[in-house]
């Protein structure tokens, strides 16, 4: 029997430990084994990725099973389950793989229709006040927007004090935050959309696990359109 593979999947004959793919980029699956205690291993090294396992008794319908996670522990991605909780009877009759997918797919949607709405607005001169907090750094400030450029920043708050006003940015800039966590693949993107004019009223942003104080969260409040 021959899987189809493409360079989303990973794909794994349990019961002859016969890898199966087709593409220079597709990671190796791998299975350990002791009692019925069972380990997947990927090794890709993008933890900008997320992967899924997947199991299937004829190698043409496919059941989600677990996550994939990157972890320290595991080289790649990788989960350790029971065999039991998996429902998993005869490995003799039994395939697994790894597919890719994207976990911000419902959220780009969102950032999509959001955008769509600011856009259509066509608000290009506005203020607006800002709470912003990454790592240990945060401040509140209001912005002047003039013709789609900043004009003004008027610190309010800034923790620690900082010895230059806090960065200058747009409600688009805010937009491009949200589309650049979406790109990466960020294991949290959460975002609040404005329901009348749909810019990012308040958001929470964590890229990875693996790396420390990089998580941003804001809220944005007071827009109000100049002449």
């Amino acid at each position: 029997m021959k899987i189809k593979t493409s360079l989303s999947f990973a794909a794994l004959i349990i019961f002859n430990l016969s890898f199966m793919s087709r593409g220079q980029d597709v990671p190796p699956l791998e299975l350990t084994m002791k009692g019925d205690a069972m380990t997947f291993q990927l090794k890709s090294f993008d933890l900008a990725e997320s992967w899924i396992l997947q199991q299937s008794t004829d190698g043409v319908n496919w059941t989600d099973l677990v996550p994939l996670e990157g972890s320290w522990d595991i080289v790649g991605f990788g989960v350790e389950v029971d065999r039991s909780a998996l429902g998993i009877g005869d490995l003799e009759k039994v395939f697994f793989r790894a597919k890719k997918f994207s976990r911000n797919e419902e959220v780009k949607k969102k950032y999509l229709a959001a955008l769509a709405k600011w856009t259509e607005s066509n608000l290009t001169s506005y203020s607006y006040l800002v709470n912003s907090d990454q790592g240990m750094i945060g401040y509140e400030a209001r912005y002047t927007v003039i013709d789609g450029e900043v004009t003004e920043v008027e610190t309010i708050l800034a923790w620690p004090p900082f010895l230059e006003p806090p960065p200058s940015r747009t409600i688009e800039d805010w937009f491009a935050t949200v589309a650049s966590a979406i790109e990466q693949n960020a294991v949290v993107v959460n975002v609040a959309w404005n329901s009348g004019l749909g810019y990012p009223e308040s958001g929470y942003i964590d890229i990875s696990k693996m790396i420390a104080d990089e998580e941003r969260g804001w809220t944005i409040s007071e827009v109000t359109p100049l002449e």
